[in-house]
């Protein structure tokens, strides 16, 4: 009597094996793509100097020229380290085809937190001047909407150079459900920025240099952990973790 062999379901460590492996390859491509990176951050860099020229102090009308300016960008930038997650490597010409293909794609999707926080601002000051209580609901939603736009920020744009299928709505919506999913790994990205800003702001400002790229990198590794965890979950038909 002979017995039947039995496939044997997929180990469970499936899920984490996708995301080390993610996660090996942007540490790994971190290194041969610094001159793209390089590039790329001074460029960031570039743009977010222009438009404080253009447009100093934090209104309304900067905030708005800020999204317009460095989003394009931010959005090439974006692509490289999608590129380095995914390939393992990015060059300066891997760059300037992302910032030809998404240049509009990112002021687009840097215009979604600006124009609340650019409400915000305007809102502000005019409960500044009035002290109008019918202004606080205003001033609640608004500042609503730009922290959790700038919280997505991030996800929607490395979601939207490593699927270009995914825009509109839909986008934002993936974008959301990954930062709802995985907080701590999205909020790593907004976290670095801030600590950077900080660091520049106290000691000498070339730290900024540093900052765009350094947050791309971490930014790309979160999508493409949580993406890899989603892909291995959905294809052995078990439910991702949260984190």
């Amino acid at each position: 009597m002979t017995r039947r062999a039995t496939a044997l379901p997929p180990p469970p460590a499936t899920a984490s094996a996708a995301e080390n492996q993610a996660l090996r390859r942007v540490l790994r491509g971190a290194w041969p793509s610094l001159p793209a990176l390089a590039v790329a951050g001074a460029a960031v860099c570039a743009a977010g100097t222009l438009a404080v020229l253009l447009a100093p102090g934090v209104t309304p009308v900067s905030v708005l020229v800020a999204a317009v300016l460095a989003g394009p960008w931010l959005a090439a930038l974006g692509a490289a380290a999608d590129r380095i997650a995914a390939d393992g490597e990015a060059g300066i010409r891997d760059w300037w085809r992302g910032l030809r293909a998404l240049w509009r794609f990112g002021a687009a999707q840097a215009l979604v937190p600006a124009v609340p926080a650019a409400a915000f601002l305007a809102a502000l000051a005019v409960w500044q001047q009035t002290q109008n209580p019918w202004l606080l609901p205003s001033l609640a939603a608004g500042g609503t909407c730009a922290v959790a736009g700038l919280l997505a920020l991030p996800a929607a744009l490395s979601l939207g150079s490593a699927r270009p299928a995914l825009r509109g709505r839909l986008l934002w919506l993936c974008a959301a459900h990954l930062v709802a999913r995985h907080p701590a790994r999205f909020l790593a990205a907004p976290s670095l920025a801030l600590l950077g800003l900080a660091a520049s702001l106290r000691w000498t400002a070339s730290l900024l240099l540093l900052v765009p790229p350094l947050v791309a990198l971490v930014a790309s590794a979160a999508t493409a952990t949580a993406l890899a965890r989603h892909d291995a979950g959905a294809a052995g038909g078990v439910e991702p973790r949260r984190g």
